[in-house]
Order: C-alpha cells, then sequence, then structure tokens
C-alpha cells in the first residue's frame, strides 16, 4: 500500500486535473481536452490499457477520431478493447492511427479486440478464444494473445467482458466464469506470465468476502494479484466507473510479473472534459506500466 505521503500525491493529481467547463459536443468534434490527465509512459515500460468503449463508436466518426487522438496522446504500447461492435470500426480507428496494428475477434456483438504500437510491440501469433461453448459464464468468449515488446519482454494477456449486472444469477455466472479462467490458466500457463484484464463487471473488494465473486484469485496470493488493488480500496475518485460509481474494470497479473510492476493508473479522463461520457465511454481507461529492464 502507498504511504500517505505517496498516496496524496496520488489524489493531487486526480485533482489537479479535474475541469468543470461544461463544454458542447459539435458534430466536427476531433479532440477532447484531455492532456492534463493522461499518465507520463516510457521507452523502459510495458505500457498496457484497457478499455471498455461502450458500444464503439458511440458518436460514429467523431468518436473514433477523437478516440484515437486520446490514443496518441497516452502513447502507450498495447491496449486491449472491449464493446467493439464490427471489424470495420476497429479498421477505421486504425486508419487514424498510423503506425498502429490490431486485432478484432469478431463474434457479431459487443466484440473483443487489441491494438497495439507496431514500434513498441507485437502481437505473436493469432488470438486464441476459449470457453466459446460455455455462454452462461461467458456471454463474450475470453480471448488470448501474445504479445511481444521491443525489449524482448514477452507475456499473454487474456482480454474478458464477463456478465454484468447486479442479481444472485448474474454474480453466479461471474463467480464460475472466474473459477474457469483459474482452472484455464492453472493448467495452461503455469510458468508464463499472463495479465487477464478487461470489464470484469464486478467489485474485487466486498464488505463480506464470501460475496467475492473473485476470491478465488485473491485467495491465492502467491501465484496472482490484482494489480488495481490499491484503487478500488484507496481511490474512489479513481474508480473506473464513475457514473454508479464502482471499480469494475481491473487489471490481474500472475507471480511472474509481481516484481515487474511500475505503476497501475485509472486515466480520469472525464474529469479534464466532461463530453468524454457522451463522445468516448461511460468507462475509464486503466493502465499498467511494466518496467522492462
Amino acid at each position: 500500500m502507498k504511504s500517505p505521503k505517496l498516496l496524496l500525491i496520488a489524489l493531487s493529481f486526480l485533482f489537479s486535473c479535474e475541469n468543470e467547463r461544461p463544454r458542447p459536443i459539435t458534430d466536427d468534434l476531433v479532440a477532447l481536452e484531455i492532456s492534463q490527465c493522461l499518465v507520463p509512459v516510457s521507452n523502459t515500460t510495458f505500457d498496457i490499457i484497457t478499455w471498455n468503449v461502450k458500444e464503439f463508436p458511440l458518436r460514429e466518426d467523431n468518436t473514433i477520431k477523437a478516440l484515437a487522438d486520446i490514443i496518441k496522446k497516452q502513447n502507450a504500447d498495447v491496449i486491449a478493447l472491449q464493446e467493439l461492435d464490427k471489424t470495420s470500426d476497429l479498421e477505421q480507428l486504425l486508419n487514424y492511427l498510423e503506425g498502429w496494428d490490431g486485432a478484432l475477434f469478431d463474434e457479431g456483438n459487443l466484440d473483443l479486440g487489441f491494438i497495439y504500437k507496431k514500434n513498441e510491440a507485437a502481437i505473436i501469433g493469432p488470438l486464441i478464444p476459449f470457453y466459446e461453448d460455455r455462454f452462461s459464464p461467458f456471454p463474450r468468449a475470453p480471448v488470448m494473445v501474445t504479445v511481444r515488446h521491443t525489449s524482448g519482454m514477452e507475456l499473454k494477456l487474456i482480454n474478458i467482458h464477463l456478465k454484468c449486472c447486479g442479481g444472485a444469477e448474474n454474480e453466479a455466472r461471474r463467480r464460475e466464469a472466474s473459477q474457469l479462467l483459474k482452472t484455464y490458466v492453472d493448467t495452461n500457463l503455469p510458468n508464463e506470465p499472463v495479465i487477464v484484464l478487461g470489464d470484469f463487471n464486478d467489485l474485487i473488494v466486498e464488505e463480506n468476502e464470501v460475496d467475492n465473486v473473485f476470491a478465488n484469485f485473491i485467495s491465492d496470493s502467491l501465484d496472482y494479484r490484482f494489480a488495481d488493488m490499491e484503487i478500488a480500496l484507496n481511490q474512489a475518485d479513481a474508480w473506473s466507473y464513475p457514473s454508479w460509481p464502482s471499480h469494475i474494470d481491473h487489471i490481474l497479473i500472475t507471480n511472474e510479473l509481481f516484481d515487474k510492476v511500475a505503476g497501475t493508473e485509472t486515466l480520469v479522463l472525464d474529469k479534464s472534459d466532461d463530453r468524454y461520457s457522451n463522445v468516448i465511454s461511460d468507462h475509464r481507461p486503466l493502465q499498467i506500466r511494466l518496467n522492462t529492464q
């Protein structure tokens, strides 16, 4: 856990990028005013983002151009995206991102995909979906890729979007998904550096531990860690789903990466520009930075 001084610095950053001025949404909007809410990255870190982009694109070309502008300004290496509508939308986004490439697992609705900056990272091999036949726990099949940084660091990314909403039945579906995910990684990737990231649609902090659908991962602290646990515990202003508010987007890492984490942050872009939620998404992007040296 951060010391009080470090926590104060982090909270000061959140408030420093806040802007209360309402701004109109226009049809010719290309960029949001979000520069002060970005988090610096470097050539010595492998910078990975998970981002639910809400039925992308919300406002057609306006959204695509605005998202491309944010991606270029944040300058991360790999982004795992949830709620892509179709391949042509991803292709249009990449048209505005010179030097980037991407891949989509097209199931027909609210799909999962990845984009990456080609001079910093690469996807090695195909997208691998799994549990495609388990609709109850996985209304959208998890998708795995192998990514390699220019430093030589290589790891598996598993992009997920679990069942939404409250109620005992939906929680049971997410609990089953958590158990199946752990079985998959334990069985197939026991000694691999793995990141499971995406829209988990549930909390990792509960008043009653028996209610935590991800308790199987949390209790196995020797092998797994939620890199965003400190955000969930201490930084309500940085929760990933501010409209509720709640923190439901997560980055789960295996022990091969425990000593590589340089930082995990939420990009609170809506605090800088109130048009964000109407143009881009109701979710904020969550970023992890891994030391490569």
